[in-house]
């Protein structure tokens, strides 16, 4: 065979062993043999220690919140409870008396200035802005710093050492280790109270002047479990005004579907005041939950969508009593009253922002009514006369917010009626208004209008329409109570024009 025919075959067997690989895939050979083991690689880091702080209280103005609660955190920052160190004058910023509510972690009391006795007391917490008062060191310069003000802590409990261990010192129907029996006049343990006495007690000791003898905190005589059984604590349409949770779910967005525990409490500090939001967060002055406007429900002569139905409005701070004192009986309710009669005869009670504008009860068709009254000029509404004024507090005259709610004549009087107005100028118009109301329940048959309150029955039979127009403006005079005071002028005409309206229709006279 000649060499070229040699290299001829040997290209043949090479183009066959190519197309041989490209066409077909051959079996798996056996696993080589393990190579020899590494050296172990070195340990991790360590991991996150659950202690978010060597310290009991850790302050910070709630950073160590901020990661769950951002926004609450953000909105408190800018209330004035975090300013409220730095806002007091020098002289109180070294005041152990004041510095117990305006700072972090102060555990021992301390009964009045001067007194030096919380420095040898029994001290529960030793991390506290107590235990940095006048040490003069750098550490305890900084956790006077990380302690200044009302933070998260002073509320909800210290946060250290160990966070996962945190539980909050307050949340509804249970204030810390109280039950929910929290604002009464035999044991007011609210988280609130230490820090704002005044508030509820009245000033320099008054406790005649403070929230506990108000109406809102003696509701059923001041038995929660009474109050529980008796206010309509657990009806969706009652619960609104009745309770403080049902309040707080109706006017804050944030808590619009909490499912709240069954038991509930009294119209409280929480329920009108926003812990965590004031105006500069983009809320209410005075961290009021609601100051929006209200039309009123009954919206005689005007049908219920009117744009021009009578509304309270332009009351500052007052706009927020007026979400609840207003009569709640709308056009078909009251027309039913008229037509057919009603157990519950009259406007829902309470019906004072309806009284002080004018408007809200059954007018007698033709008759005129003067709606409009001095008080009406006043700037903050209800809390004008209800709640602002001047008394000694800390030593000095200033503006103080009554709790009590109960107008003092010589001070919320004079300034319109001059100084000589007092008790019984009111009392002498008030019995001019009792007068009009007997006056009207003798006519239907009654001692007195009392008399007519308690036993009168708009659906008996023989009880006609028109007497139930005549009988509506004294229950409309009665749900409001201030026998008139709110607005004199309307109280006269509802009840003269409906002791005309009774003349002209009853037989005989």
């Amino acid at each position: 065979m000649s060499t070229n025919t040699l290299l001829k075959l040997a290209a043949l067997l090479v183009l066959a062993a190519a197309m041989a690989l490209v066409g077909c895939e051959g079996d798996e050979g056996p696993a080589g043999p393990a190579g020899p083991a590494g050296p172990e690689g070195p340990a991790g880091p360590p991991g996150d220690d659950a202690t978010i702080s060597e310290f009991t209280f850790v302050g910070e103005n709630g950073q160590a919140c901020i990661h769950c609660h951002a926004n609450t955190v953000d909105q408190m920052l800018l209330t004035a409870h975090t300013d409220a160190l730095v806002n007091m004058d020098a002289e109180d910023q070294e005041s152990p008396y004041c510095l117990q509510c305006h700072t972090v972690g102060w555990d021992r009391p301390v009964a009045f200035p001067g007194d030096d006795s919380w420095m040898t007391a029994e001290n529960p917490d030793t991390m506290g802005y107590d235990d940095y008062f006048g040490v003069e060191t750098e550490e305890a310069e900084e956790r006077r710093m990380a302690l200044a003000g009302v933070q998260c802590e002073s509320c909800h409990g210290a946060m250290g050492p160990d966070f996962n261990d945190h539980r909050p010192a307050i949340a509804f129907g249970d204030i810390g280790s109280h039950d929910p029996e929290n604002i009464t006049a035999d044991d007011i343990t609210s988280i609130c109270y230490p820090c704002h006495g005044t508030q509820f007690e009245g000033p320099e000791g008054d406790f005649t002047g403070g929230y506990a003898t108000s109406g809102h905190a003696s509701a059923a005589g001041g038995d929660l479990d009474a109050f529980q059984d008796e206010h309509y604590n657990h009806i969706g349409s009652c619960a609104v005004c009745h309770n403080s949770e049902g309040f707080i779910a109706a006017n804050d967005p944030a808590l619009a579907d909490y499912e709240f525990d069954h038991d509930v409490n009294f119209i409280g500090c929480v329920t009108c005041h926003d812990p965590h939001m004031g105006a500069e967060g983009g809320g209410n002055p005075a961290q009021l939950r609601n100051v929006d406007d209200v039309v009123l429900s009954y919206t005689f002569p005007y049908e219920p969508d009117d744009p021009e139905a009578p509304t309270v409005t332009g009351y500052g701070n007052g706009q927020l009593c007026a979400q609840c004192h207003k009569g709640r009986r709308d056009n078909d309710n009251v027309a039913g009253q008229i037509a057919n009669g009603y157990a519950h005869f009259g406007p829902h009670s309470s019906a004072q922002a309806d009284m002080l504008i004018g408007y809200g009860s059954y007018e007698i068709p033709g008759d005129t009514y003067d709606r409009t009254h001095i008080h009406q000029s006043a700037e903050q509404g209800c809390v004008s006369c209800h709640m602002v004024r001047e008394t000694v507090l800390h030593g000095s005259a200033q503006d103080f917010a009554f709790h009590n709610f109960r107008p003092d004549v010589g001070t919320n009087c004079s300034g319109c009626h001059g100084d000589a107005f007092g008790e019984d100028d009111i009392t002498t118009f008030q019995d001019t208004i009792v007068a009009l109301m007997d006056d009207l329940a003798t006519r239907f048959g009654y001692a007195d209008y009392l008399d007519m309150d308690a036993n009168w029955d708009s659906t008996a039979d023989g009880v006609e329409p028109w007497q139930r127009e005549a009988a509506y403006a004294m229950f409309f005079v009665l749900g409001d109570g201030s026998l008139g005071v709110h607005n004199p002028d309307y109280a006269m005409d509802l009840l003269n024009n409906a002791i005309a309206y009774y003349d002209a229709n009853a037989p005989g006279m």
